[in-house]
């Protein structure tokens, strides 16, 4: 029998940071661990600042965000992750821009708070102010961006063709996920920081985008990915074949929509499920259903979407592709066949459909919606006097790690950037092109330096005093997040569907939280190798091993003869540690008998150095 073979990792500063997974999954370093603990401590106000310094749109992610950092969550490998998308939104309803009257003493506050916590953007300041900073769209890209550029000093003005604010946030993401008076709040508090938006202007028709150019420090791209793509297949033009965006855009500004009684969607992201719940929230619609390529296991809307729809009573139907849409003599939609699906990607993983031919099913229908992708509209770069670089694809060509493109002093974010990503990524986007933009104009390079903290050794106390954990933490079960019932929330597209934590729920979800943040510390030269430690862990993460079972790497072969000389043959033994199971619970510090091992919480925070 072959002996198991143990890759061991020296804990570094990469290694703890990593460690916070939630904090490191989230595109703009929330830390989120931070506000979860905080929550579970009572003190909601401190939560909220450390949700909201590095977001600036934290309440509008505490109700649509993806939650990367859910996915993240170690607390999901033991049994379910923390709700912490809902957590977000708990403390903003207690603290965040919506419970302000006066935006404006929002704004003050928000000031306040970046200078006390000495990170991100506070310590740089704008130079030259005398030209505005341009943003074309006032989607969460471009609105972050006019965030950070504003508390930074600059002018920036926000041109968006929309007569409204918001970007897909406004005229995508029904209002039964994102109250419009949310979103509102958000924009009218980033407005109260200096920026000016300019609505129902368009680009290239009411403004050349080269006057807009001359007259600009710089010009920031953050149009969005607001074209529905159409599929070319048989009966593709017929009536009643329409994209999904283009259908939520005229519903959630206020056109009148005339769809038919039998819906079909076709996709299976979170987009698809926004048109299929918000097409059996209209009158007249008696059925939608959804039909996509992907099996239940592989879809790629999130797990509560297609949930909730299947209590509002859309039908889904899995691994089927569209053949043709089958029209009446007045090229009207009656009906749509699909084939049954039988790979969707080939052996170099490239996207690449496969259907059995003779697998195919036909669905009634009225109106058919096409959510299979996003583009962006580059109308407003043809014939604009600018030489800017696009690819083959007629996207414009950017260098990913600055967001810039061929032409100085021009800049890319968000879905123009990247493609269509979720609300998080688009806020970072913004960020990182508020930085590049300063950048630029005071031509100093901002340096991000990132401080390693340990706060606190807490040894024995562990458990009874300094990291502090509700009874049986380890068993308390995920909380579903409060919902309305179907049949009240498809009263209305403006109906809630997310009611919301209470008090209590959220104080008892968030102590589910592992504190990933605490990590074993082990001392070897007080190491006596009793194996205490290992008797006495619940979750078994923790092994005592002989050296010739652990594969050492040229790192850990180094550590070890600097110590102790030779790497041994056949001798010696070693403590190691799995870090996947742990649960932080300290036992194994109160256990040790020499007080070889402590517990001590690492903290990160990015502090940007510059001028």
């Amino acid at each position: 029998m072959s002996k198991q073979a143990f890759q061991v990792v020296i804990p570094d500063y990469k290694y703890w940071r990593q460690n916070i997974k939630c904090q490191t999954g989230c595109p703009v370093n929330t830390d989120s661990r931070g506000y979860v603990r905080a929550i579970s401590e009572g003190d909601y106000e401190k939560a909220y600042w450390i949700a909201r310094i590095p977001n600036p749109l934290a309440s509008i992610c505490g109700r649509v965000c993806a939650a990367p950092c859910e996915l993240a969550c170690r607390r999901g490998w033991i049994d379910a992750s923390v709700s912490i998308r809902a957590l977000k939104r708990f403390i903003t309803e207690q603290y965040g821009v919506e419970i302000y009257q006066d935006k404006k003493d929002y704004a003050k506050d928000l000031i306040n708070k970046f200078k006390q916590a000495g990170v991100g953007i506070s310590a740089i300041k704008a130079k030259d102010t005398i030209k505005p900073i341009s943003i074309i769209g006032a989607g969460p890209a471009g609105l972050s961006c006019a965030h950070e550029l504003a508390l930074m000093g600059y002018k920036p003005i926000i041109y968006e063709m929309e007569k409204v604010a918001g970007g897909m946030c406004a005229v995508g993401i029904p209002p039964y996920r994102l109250p419009r008076e949310i979103l509102q709040a958000e924009i009218d508090a980033i407005e109260a920081l200096g920026v000016e938006i300019r609505l129902g202007v368009q680009i290239g028709k009411d403004l050349p985008l080269k006057q807009l150019y001359d007259e600009s420090q710089a010009v920031l791209l953050a149009v969005g990915a607001k074209k529905s793509r159409i599929l070319s297949i048989e009966g593709a033009s017929g009536k009643g074949v329409m994209g999904g965006i283009d259908f939520l855009r005229d519903v959630f500004t206020g056109k009148e929509v005339s769809i038919g009684p039998k819906v079909v969607v076709i996709g299976g992201g979170n987009v698809a499920y926004d048109v299929a719940r918000t097409a059996i929230r209209q009158k007249g619609v008696e059925s939608v259903a959804l039909v996509c390529l992907e099996d239940a296991e592989h879809m790629l809307a999130d797990k509560i979407e297609i949930q909730e729809a299947s209590e509002e009573g859309i039908a889904k139907f899995n691994s089927f592709g569209p053949e043709k849409i089958n029209l009446d003599e007045k090229q009207t939609v009656k009906s749509i066949t699909f084939k049954k699906v039988i790979s969707i990607f080939d052996s170099e993983g490239k996207f690449n459909p496969r259907f059995d031919e003779a697998d195919t099913m036909t669905l009634a229908a009225d109106t058919v919606f096409f959510t299979v992708g996003q583009a962006s509209d580059l109308s407003f770069l043809e014939n604009c006097g600018l030489e800017i670089e696009k690819t083959q694809r007629g996207t414009i060509k950017v260098e990913p790690d600055k967001i810039t493109t061929s032409l100085p002093g021009v800049f890319v974010a968000g879905d123009l950037a990247y493609g269509p990503k979720i609300v998080i990524d688009a806020v970072a986007s913004g960020k990182k092109a508020a930085l590049t933009i300063h950048e630029y104009i005071s031509k100093k390079h901002l340096a991000l330096n990132t401080e390693e903290i340990h706060l606190q050794n807490y040894g024995k106390d562990v458990i009874n005093n300094e990291v502090p954990h509700p009874d049986d933490y380890e068993k308390i079960k995920k909380i579903p997040v409060p919902a309305l019932s179907a049949d009240e929330r498809l009263k209305s597209v403006f109906s809630p569907v997310e009611i919301g934590f209470t008090k209590d729920m959220a104080e008892k979800q968030a102590g589910r939280c592992l504190n990933c943040a605490v990590n074993t510390i082990f001392n070897g030269e007080r190491c006596i190798l009793c194996g205490g430690c290992s008797d006495v862990c619940p979750e078994y993460c923790l092994r005592l091993v002989s050296l010739e079972n652990i594969r050492a790497d040229e790192t850990l072969t180094a550590l070890y003869k600097n110590r102790y000389g030779a790497w041994p043959e056949g001798t010696g033994s070693a403590i190691i540690k799995d870090e996947d199971r742990c649960i932080r619970c300290g036992l194994c510090a109160k256990r040790c008998p020499v007080d070889a091992i402590t517990m001590e919480r690492f903290l990160f925070k990015e502090v940007w150095a510059g001028e």
